[in-house]
This record gives C-alpha cells, sequence and structure tokens, in this order.
C-alpha cells in the first residue's frame, strides 16, 4: 500500500472521530442539560423542516415536538413527576418518539417494552418496569390484559387505538392536553444528565429479560456521538426498520437525524423482500443497520 494510499485511508476515519469527540466533549454527568434539551435545539433550529416520517404522513420539527408536548403535559395532570415511569408497549409508529421524548420533558422515565413479548416474559417486563401507566394500542393491547392479574401491583393502561374494559383513551386525551412547552424551570429543575431517561430491556436470549438504565448522559452520546459519526445533513433522510425499543434504532438512528436537521423514518417492521423497495418509496439517502440485518438482505434474490 502507497504512503498517499494510507494517508487517505486514514483520513477517512480520523475526520468522523473528530466530529464524533467534538460533538460529544460538553457531555457530562452533572450537568443540567439533559437528551430532551438537545432535541428541542434542533426543533428550534429546524422548526419548518419535516422531521419524522411514518407510513405516509409526515410531522416537521414543529409538529413533532408539539405532539411531545401534549404527552408531556398529559403526564403532568396525571400527577407523574420526576422518579415516575410510564411504560411503552407499542409497535414502531408515529407516536413512539414523540411518546418518550415528550415525557423526559417533565423528568418521567419511559420503560420501552418489546412489543412481541407476551405471557411470562411480558409480565416480569411489567414487573421490572414498575410503572404505574403503560401505553398500548390495538396491536399489543390483548397481550398486556392477559398478563395484568399476575402483576404485583394496579396499572393504569391508555390506548391509542379502541378502549375495551377499563382502558382510557389516550387519543382524546391529548387532544385536551397542551401543546405548548413545559416549563422547563417547573419540571425539570434540579435534574441532571445522571438521570434515567429510559429503560431498555435485553432480548432475553440468556433468560428473562433485563432493564438497562439510561441516563439523560447516556441518550446524548448515543444521539450525537451517531449524528458526528454518520457525517448526516439537513437533506439526509434516514430509513430505520429496527424496533424503536432498542437504542440503535430508536436512539443512534434518531440522533443522527434529528440532530441533523433530517428527516427519521421508522417502519413498522422489517421485511428482506420488501427492504429496497421501501428505500425507493420513501427515497431514503440512509439506513441504520445491525449486522444480522444486512446478512438477510444480502441472501435475498437479486
Amino acid at each position: 500500500m502507497s504512503l498517499a494510499t494510507r494517508i487517505r485511508r486514514e483520513w477517512r476515519f480520523l475526520r468522523p472521530l473528530l466530529r464524533t469527540l467534538k460533538r460529544v466533549r460538553s457531555v457530562a454527568s452533572d450537568s443540567p442539560h439533559l437528551s430532551c434539551d438537545d432535541i428541542e435545539e434542533a426543533v428550534s433550529h429546524w422548526r419548518e423542516r419535516p422531521a419524522l416520517q411514518f407510513e405516509g404522513k409526515t410531522l416537521t420539527y414543529g409538529e413533532f415536538d408539539a405532539l411531545a408536548n401534549r404527552y408531556a403535559h398529559w403526564a403532568a395532570s396525571r400527577g407523574l413527576r420526576r422518579g415516575s415511569t410510564v411504560a411503552i408497549l407499542l409497535p414502531n409508529r408515529l407516536d413512539y418518539v414523540p411518546a418518550w421524548y415528550g415525557l423526559t420533558k417533565i423528568g418521567v422515565a419511559s420503560a420501552l417494552i418489546n412489543n412481541h413479548l407476551a405471557g411470562a416474559p411480558l409480565a416480569h417486563c411489567m414487573k421490572v418496569a414498575d410503572a404505574s401507566h403503560v401505553i398500548v394500542d390495538d396491536e399489543t393491547a390483548a397481550a398486556l390484559e392477559a398478563i395484568r392479574g399476575a402483576l404485583d401491583k394496579s396499572i393504569t393502561v391508555w390506548t391509542l387505538g379502541e378502549p375495551h374494559g377499563d382502558q382510557r383513551n389516550l387519543t382524546t386525551a391529548l387532544k385536551g392536553s397542551s401543546a405548548v412547552r413545559p416549563e422547563r424551570e417547573q419540571f425539570r429543575s434540579g435534574m441532571t444528565a445522571k438521570d434515567t431517561a429510559l429503560y431498555i430491556f435485553t432480548s432475553g436470549t440468556t433468560g428473562l429479560p433485563k432493564a438497562a438504565r439510561i441516563t439523560h448522559m447516556r441518550v446524548q452520546l448515543y444521539m450525537r456521538g451517531f449524528a458526528a459519526a454518520t457525517g448526516a445533513r439537513p437533506e439526509d433522510r434516514i430509513f430505520c426498520a429496527l424496533p424503536l425499543y432498542h437504542a440503535t434504532g430508536g436512539i443512534c438512528a434518531l440522533g443522527a437525524a434529528l440532530l441533523n436537521g433530517g428527516l427519521f423514518i421508522p417502519v413498522r417492521r422489517f421485511s428482506a423482500s420488501q427492504f429496497w423497495d421501501e428505500i425507493i418509496a420513501t427515497k431514503a439517502t440512509m439506513f441504520v443497520y445491525i449486522g444480522e440485518l444486512c446478512r438477510y438482505l444480502v441472501n435475498q434474490p437479486p
């Protein structure tokens, strides 16, 4: 290998590394600047640009933030505050990120539950989350109802679908909630980046799923790190076929898009046979992956 080739190769590695180090150097556990502050700053900068697209519906940064604010005020109206946890048992959908982002605005943590779980593993995750409220939709409500009797405490179920039994209508509650940003001084005063933002669960391949406590600092490192390393730009459209309840799709890819003014495009689920058709249909310029995803793609017929 020639010296010139080696220098070019090293520079290709060094540039994103330097960008990443520059972007994450201000992240600190004792800082009052939280992950939701990062996203709010992006919203203020790119308010009119498209931020989130799902199944043909698009939210601008301003609309995305307004929906998150509705989730924040809804939770505050239920008496939820710093130290509270809400369980989110949803498939990939338009509300997913606005829900947990909105909850962080008032200091509430979200437990992101694998929407494919049922029975004992789901009951275990709900017990570990120790949440007093859970958000479901028509796709996940039945699995939750089947294990409610096995839970250690009563839990209020809010649905984005059709309510049944004692379930409460979250869609209606959100419509009646304010879209104005909640006052930072009122809800986030005294919080630092070492406070909990999310609980993300392991896959459970070696036993029942385990909950990892994800602090605001960790969310910032994920989001800022990928925003810098990918070199994404405002015109980029980042496609995500990974579940939003895991960090790679739900935080890293999100940061690469939103912290750079780009568009985040989650889809309901990964399909190896439809993947490139979806890439073309959404006009994506980047996609986020884990290793297995690419193996499935290369094993498809040309």
